[in-house]
């Protein structure tokens, strides 16, 4: 038996636009210092045991957006047949980001969000949106990550024909302010192993020029960061999870606002803090006991 087998995706080095897992090369050097066996396997390769492993870390599957029902059901498979984190049915909620919606019911405050199921919905959403706040405008599908298929926009001619694109593509849309914070204080992702919050970093706002969410500096976890953070935590039931990253940003009235709460396949960021990773070989092998 192998103690852990890191998830990945097939990474082509020939693609100068591939995402790159930053994190594994840390991670996994943690793990051999925990006198923790390892292995490292795309989520979809057909041919390999995951029965063989006794802990399926899932980490860098940034290829599932497009296979998302095949992603979950890879993961409900693997769940039958050994142990999964995080968990299937979080994948299963986590990758959906109607979620924002429940936690805002919950009471987290999120980024103001128009949600579009149908066609009917998509001028009256814009127009909603465009007229409470102005622009520019943020449509993305309620299936991606990092930022494919989101565009930002000042005509509401170009938000509307977007999310009709989404849908034609069998996505939902979501339709957001954009907030000037973002090119100022920045979006801060607070960063969260086994429970404990770890690090926190800005990112380069992915929506500008030359932007693509990658590191920018570490951020203090301020009081006000660390209540936001454990509160939305909490709210989710996602307070005890192996690892989960909460992804702040100011809104207009100047209070830290949910973007994302990333349960699924998140960065780490690793390198620029490696007692996360020390602390994510320590969760690993607490599970494995």
């Amino acid at each position: 038996m192998t103690d852990v087998v890191y998830v990945t995706h097939e990474h082509d080095p020939a693609d100068p636009h591939a995402d790159v897992d930053v994190d594994i090369e840390v991670a996994l050097s943690a793990f051999t210092a925990a006198g923790i066996d390892w292995d490292v396997a795309a989520w979809d390769d057909r041919g390999y045991d995951w029965s063989g492993a006794s802990l399926v870390l899932v980490r860098s599957p940034w290829d599932y957006v497009a296979r998302r029902r095949e992603f979950l059901s890879w993961s409900r498979d693997v769940s039958a047949l050994t142990r999964i984190e995080n968990p299937a049915e979080v994948l299963e909620s986590n990758t959906d980001k109607t979620y924002l919606r429940e936690l805002e019911q919950r009471g987290v405050r999120t980024v103001p969000t128009g949600w579009v199921q149908t066609i009917d919905d998509v001028e009256p959403v814009v127009a909603q949106v465009l007229g409470r706040f102005g622009g520019p405008l943020v449509v993305k599908p309620t299936v991606s990550a990092g930022a494919r298929d989101t565009i930002r926009t000042t005509h509401a001619t170009e938000a509307v024909v977007h999310a009709h694109t989404l849908l034609a593509g069998g996505r939902g849309a979501m339709v957001q302010p954009y907030l000037d914070s973002v090119d100022g204080e920045g979006e801060v992702c607070v960063l969260v192993v086994d429970g404990a919050l770890t690090h926190a970093v800005r990112k380069t706002p992915a929506l500008t020029d030359g932007g693509h969410g990658d590191f920018s500096a570490m951020a203090e976890i301020t009081p006000e960061l660390r209540a936001t953070a454990e509160h939305v935590l909490a709210s989710a039931g996602a307070d005890k999870l192996l690892y989960a990253r909460v992804d702040l940003v100011r809104d207009r009235d100047g209070e830290l606002a949910l973007l994302e709460l990333e349960l699924t396949e998140p960065a780490l960021f690793l390198p620029q803090h490696p007692a996360a990773a020390t602390a994510l070989a320590a969760g690993v092998a607490a599970r494995l006991r």
